[in-house]
């Protein structure tokens, strides 16, 4: 037998003794326990009783499963000690026995370290092609480069990675760009040799803006014989011994320019470095005016696509709520609000189906119409709150001791209805029976006082002569209704052609 202890909840306190060795507990009302709560899924668990053992599986609830605060992966059958708590949601359970309300957990954990098998190794570090001294290889160099990346940043940065190891001499170096139809420049790569992280590497800004302007290289082999009038103050500043700057020139003009220096040194540069420098400027200008092309498609593209993502993202959620929409009107317009059970409309349309496919096939079909005795009396004496859970309770007791199968409905007030399926007079009677003696052994209680609550009960059975609509069989399962209640109440009464048996 599995016992299950609501320890926190819409029905705190409650406790359920199921015989089977397995049960499924959730919202939905094909489970072995329901527990009408928003935080609970619709089959949220499933708990199994093996020699004294008690194990429990998440069945991918969307609000997980907790034992005494720890989660417990779905799918995974994981053993739990009697009366250590289980969170459902916000709602808290014990299994085999009733657990203390000081051994509730308040903190919830969920372990994300991966399992040693399973942590990735670095990847193995690639090694370099060592690089030559040489104008072929600088050339070659800058060349590839402007072909194996369209990342604007990273491109730059390794035009000036291939200048490093060709000039020796040179301390840092820059390259700067504006954007279209603008003289702002901007630092995009910066390159030095000394690593001690005194801020910013600073450079001439004044030269840089002439060269970008004017269009032409400038290289200064010795800024110490150069007329003073031609330095910056910049330049005097920081101490440059040497410089070279060269206009980057693409199709759409000037972009940019490559800055370098030496402060360490002068001549740090020959002749021929102007050349060669002013000779890969154009091919490095088209490079980057091809990445920053990249760029913006990339970017239109990737606007496009979040544009798409976020329509289709609407869309979806748009249809979300519509087709939520429609399962609640179904779900109103086929259920009962007080009891959560079939209305009289999904009653008498379920009924005609079946009893249609019965007929058919010759099978059985029962009905049973079941009344709360002196309800009246009840309601005037203890209030409209104290029906209302009386027949909320009893319709509970009944959905949970009868098939998946079998449609249990209010038919209206204080009457309740069960379709019995593939089911003839003798069984239905010992299903009439077995509810009536839940029901007498169910302790109703309101407010700390005990109700005396019984139930009469009138049962029909297809075929029987007479019965051939659905009309039929309630009038017939009403007629042995009446019958009960004017024989005394709390009764069983069988309905068979004029006469009903008690």
């Amino acid at each position: 037998m599995i016992r299950v202890y609501i320890a926190k909840g819409p029905e705190s306190g409650r406790f359920f003794a199921l015989r089977d060795k397995v049960a499924l507990i959730g919202r939905g009302s094909d489970n072995s326990i329901r527990i009408n709560e928003k935080s609970v899924s619709r089959n949220h668990v499933k708990v199994l009783r093996e020699n004294d053992k008690y194990y429990i599986e998440d069945l991918k609830s969307r609000n997980g499963t907790w034992v005494n605060g720890n989660v417990v992966g779905a799918g995974r059958l994981v053993e739990v000690q009697q009366g250590v708590p289980v969170a459902l949601g916000n709602v808290l359970i014990s299994l085999g026995k009733k657990c203390s309300l000081d051994q509730l957990p308040n903190e919830y954990s969920i372990s994300i370290v991966p399992p040693k098998n399973q942590i990735r190794e670095l990847p193995p570090f690639v090694e370099q092609r060592q690089r030559q001294r040489g104008d072929l290889e600088l050339i070659y160099n800058v060349c590839v480069a402007s072909v194996k990346t369209l990342d604007v940043k990273e491109l730059c940065e390794t035009v000036l990675e291939c200048v490093f190891s060709c000039l020796k001499r040179i301390d840092s170096g820059h390259i700067l760009l504006a954007e279209p139809g603008s003289e702002e420049l901007r630092e995009l790569a910066v390159r030095t040799r000394k690593t001690d992280g005194n801020g910013p590497l600073r450079y001439s800004r004044t030269l840089a803006k002439r060269v970008f302007l004017k269009g032409n290289a400038v290289m200064m082999p010795d800024t110490g014989l150069e007329d003073k009038a031609a330095l910056s103050d910049s330049m005097e500043h920081i101490g440059i011994k040497s410089v070279i700057c060269v206009p980057l020139i693409s199709k759409l003009g000037t972009r940019g320019v490559l800055y370098l220096q030496s402060v360490s040194v002068a001549h740090g540069f020959r002749k021929g470095d102007l050349l060669l420098l002013s000779g890969i400027s154009t091919p490095v200008a088209l490079a980057i005016e091809n990445a920053e092309l990249y760029s913006e498609s990339k970017q239109a593209q990737e606007s496009l696509k979040r544009a798409h993502d976020n329509l289709e993202v609407e869309v979806k959620k748009r249809t979300a709520e519509l087709l939520k929409a429609r399962n609640k009107l179904q779900e109103l317009s086929t259920t009962d609000e007080l009891t959560g059970l079939y209305n009289y409309r999904y009653l008498i349309f379920s009924l005609e189906s079946e009893l249609d496919r019965t007929l058919r096939y010759k099978r059985s079909l029962s009905l049973m119409m079941i009344d709360i005795d002196y309800f009246k009396s009840l309601n005037d004496t203890f209030g409209h709150q104290c029906g209302n859970f009386v027949i909320k309770t009893v319709a509970q007791l009944l959905k949970r001791n009868v098939r998946r199968t079998d449609i249990v409905a209010r038919y209206g007030g204080d009457e309740l209805s069960i379709v019995l399926t593939e089911t003839d007079k003798e069984r239905s009677l010992e299903v009439a029976e077995k509810l009536k003696a839940v029901l007498n052994g169910h302790a109703f209680k309101w407010q700390g006082k005990p109700l005396n609550v019984r139930v009469s009960i009138g049962v029909a059975t297809v075929p029987e002569p007479g019965i051939d609509s659905a009309h039929d069989l309630v009038h017939a399962a009403d007629r042995a209704l009446y019958q009960a209640k004017e024989s005394g109440r709390d009764l069983i009464v069988f309905f068979s052609g004029n006469k009903q048996v008690g």
